[in-house]
């Protein structure tokens, strides 16, 4: 029973790491869209940035709502 809650908690910690490392890139990709968004004459490379980090956005809430 000890051993279940100790890989319980491990897996926990892994996921926890791996949500804040995507939490971090969509930080960081949403300032650099914006960033370009508003710099660049034609805001389409913007706005792809701003969209690939919301997909790592999408699939922090997936590994959040699975456990």
């Amino acid at each position: 029973m000890e051993q279940e809650e100790i890989t319980k908690t491990e897996k926990r910690s892994k996921v926890f790491i791996i949500r804040q490392i995507m939490n971090i890139i969509f930080i960081i990709g949403a300032i650099i869209g914006a960033i370009l968004y508003w710099t660049e004459p034609e805001p389409t490379l913007g706005i792809l940035v701003i969209m690939t980090a919301m997909f790592f956005k999408m699939a922090e809430h997936v590994l959040r709502f699975k456990r």
